[in-house]
């Protein structure tokens, strides 16, 4: 056996502790009698030195408890016999006679096996139940498996269709939705704060306040029991739904727990061959959550989770305005504060409060970047500002390479890599490096839900007159124009900076801006001014009123050839 033992530091302490909580929660149902100690028969699944030991113990024997389970224990030395717990209350019906009555607690353990370690949606599912529930360790692993206890708002008799266990209904539903195949031990009740030798191993649960949150630490038994009973149906009932649902997290989050949905959920399901990458592809979107919302960081300009091209002549200002946003979103606004807009639109600064913003310079160094920074940021707020330069400190790696690591950090609202030339690995005309390049920064707006915003030159002597000009003088390969989800172009008309949306394939119904915008540039501050009025949009496409007259006047002719040919 090469487990180790994990350290206890008082296990009488939580032994004490837990078993009092028990009772609380029997109490809370109106339940009184006696629950077991005990032994199994036999060395499968528990290694025990003793077999086929039982101890009955009151809510008053706790005490008594303790001192069976330290007899037995020997302190946590090999080899012994730890203690199983019967949570179920029994009837004492005859000298050595007991009679199952019922529990006010459901529970379940599942055991990850060899070198298996929990799953963050595992853990997930039995937190939405608002069952309490902590991580087993196992040796070196502090992940190898869940302890569940499920506070009951009413009594709940053994199970019928466990008649080879003592257990109650719940205690199965809880262990199947954690998907952790360890069948031998699932329905056996672990104390916490001892050493259990199985056949997998030795599995220990700490100790039982881990399952508590940290207002309940402190609390007493009977407050604990009360501000965690849950109705044990609701883990029968998504214990169903996560079968119907073939044990899909994704299908699961979508259909919701509720069964009486599952026979509609599954019809569409059933259509696509229930393969879910094919589901995911058919009818219209479902209201899902978050990762299927469309959101911006600017509004109307830069979208989450998707790369937005900046692109225009040398000169033109687009780094000065990438390092801009980056600032901005990189300081902690004070609550109330007047936050800056970005080229005339808000910034949500909601998504951006939390996180940091990572600013790949190719081109400028520090004495460059440190000028702009004092123009934008004087009084050096912006602490969750990152930069990089091009030799990602002195590691022999990749720019993709490089990327990956950075999604270790939580939270990377925005990403500006300027130039892009500066990143690739070969010419930039070469229609398989910039792929490869755009593979990378994808992967990393998808998984960190960023704003991915790439800098990248026009062709030498290119002099666009407006931004969708900008798109005919990109330099490169045709795969930047293909792959990029928005390409802003900025261009001069004299003394002016035009700034425009040069492609867009978002639909305009989620707000995007439609006008080309007028700036004046202040040279002292590099802060692009957007000018009041119509001064400040150049428009060469139709009003809305202009259209909907049209459409109006297209329809009344229609009607008009209609009523013509009856």
């Amino acid at each position: 056996m090469t487990d180790s033992i994990p350290e206890i530091v008082d296990h009488a302490e939580s032994i004490r502790r837990e078993l009092a909580i028990i009772w609380a929660a029997h109490k809370a149902v109106g339940l009184d009698g006696y629950m077991a100690l005990y032994t199994i028969e036999g060395q499968e699944p528990w290694r025990s030195q003793q077999e086929g030991i039982c101890h009955w113990i009151g809510p008053d024997d706790i005490e008594t408890a303790i001192e069976h389970i330290n007899r037995y224990y020997n302190d946590g030395k090999l080899p012994n016999t730890t203690l199983l717990l019967n949570p179920i209350v029994h009837e004492k019906v005859g000298k050595n006679e007991y009679k199952p009555i019922g529990s006010g607690i459901f529970w379940g353990t599942a055991l990850t096996l060899g070198v298996a370690k929990l799953q963050e949606d595992q853990k997930q599912r039995i937190d939405w139940l608002g069952v309490r529930n902590s991580v087993i360790t196992r040796g070196d692993n502090p992940k190898s498996g869940l302890k569940m206890i499920g506070f009951s708002k009413e009594i709940l008799k053994p199970a019928a269709e466990h008649p080879e266990h003592s257990v109650v209904s719940g205690c199965r539903d809880l262990y199947e939705l954690t998907d952790i195949q360890s069948d031998h031990y699932w329905n056996f009740y672990m104390l916490s704060g001892l050493n259990y030798l199985c056949t997998h191993g030795m599995f220990n649960h700490p100790h039982i306040n881990d399952v508590l949150p940290k207002d309940l630490l402190n609390a007493s038994p009977e407050e604990i029991v009360k501000a965690s009973q849950v109705d044990v149906q609701t883990s029968i009932d998504s214990n169903q739904c996560w079968n119907a649902y073939d044990r899909h997290h994704t299908l699961y989050v979508r259909f919701g727990q509720d069964p009486k949905d599952i026979p509609h959920n599954n019809r569409f399901y059933d259509l696509c061959a229930r393969d879910l990458h094919l589901f995911d592809r058919t009818g219209p979107m479902r209201k899902v959550g978050s990762d299927e919302t469309f959101e911006f960081v600017v509004n109307g300009l830069i979208p989450r989770g998707a790369v937005t091209l900046l692109a225009a002549a040398g000169g033109t200002g687009k780094s000065s305005i990438a390092h801009q946003l980056c600032v901005y979103a990189a300081i902690d606004w004070d609550e109330g504060e007047e936050k800056p807009k970005w080229l005339g639109q808000d910034i949500n600064y909601d998504f951006c409060k939390s996180g940091i913003c990572v600013y790949f310079s190719g081109e400028d160094g520090p004495a460059i970047i440190n000028a702009r920074g004092e123009l934008f940021d004087p009084l050096h707020r912006a602490n969750r500002l990152q930069f990089h330069r091009t030799e990602f400190q002195d590691k022999e790696i990749t720019f993709s390479e490089y990327l990956t690591e950075l999604q270790k950090m939580p939270e990377v609202p925005i990403v500006v890599i300027d130039p892009a030339r500066k990143y690739l690995t070969g010419d930039e005309n070469d229609a398989d490096v910039v792929s490869e390049f755009f593979e990378a920064i994808e992967e990393f707006a998808i998984k960190k839900r960023s704003a991915m915003v790439v800098v990248h030159h026009l062709q030498k002597g290119a002099r666009p007159t407006n931004s969708r000009e900008v798109l005919d003088e990109l330099r490169g390969s045709q795969v930047f124009i293909d792959r990029a989800r928005v390409v802003i172009g900025m261009c001069r008309d004299e003394k002016h900076t035009i700034v425009g949306l040069a492609k867009n394939n978002i639909p305009p119904n989620l707000g995007m801006v439609t006008e080309e915008r007028v700036f004046a540039r202040n040279p002292k501050n590099l802060q692009l001014i957007w000018l009041p009025g119509e001064e400040g949009v150049r428009r060469d496409t139709l009003t809305p009123e202009e259209i909907e007259a049209l459409e109006a006047e297209a329809f009344k002719r229609e009607l008009e050839e209609t009523q013509k040919g009856n």
